[in-house]
């Protein structure tokens, strides 16, 4: 698995079995949700509303160069994108 096939919803199973990509993890639950994590940190999750799979920022993590590249990865497809520009890392939709 590579790292944006974490946001391809088509793999979602809600087993609530961790599954690991690098330094990356993430779970999918019983509530139709996947939490993303790296090293450990809460980044965001990607929820199922009626049909729909959207993607709900949780943390900006350390505000590393890996935290931008890999979220951009992951929520590609959801309109977000993970800046830091100015110094300040922060979520962004467009």
């Amino acid at each position: 698995m590579k790292l944006q096939d974490i946001g391809n919803m088509t793999t979602f199973r809600s087993s609530g079995r961790v599954r690991k990509v690098g330094n990356w993890s993430f779970y999918d639950n019983d509530d139709m949700e996947r939490i993303v994590y790296h090293y450990g940190t809460m980044m965001g999750s990607i929820v199922n509303n009626e049909g729909t799979w959207n993607f709900v920022p949780m943390s900006t993590g350390w505000g590393s160069v890996s935290d931008q590249g890999g979220m951009n990865k992951i929520i590609r497809n959801f309109g977000w994108y993970y800046s830091r520009k100015g110094g300040e890392a922060k979520y962004l939709q467009g």
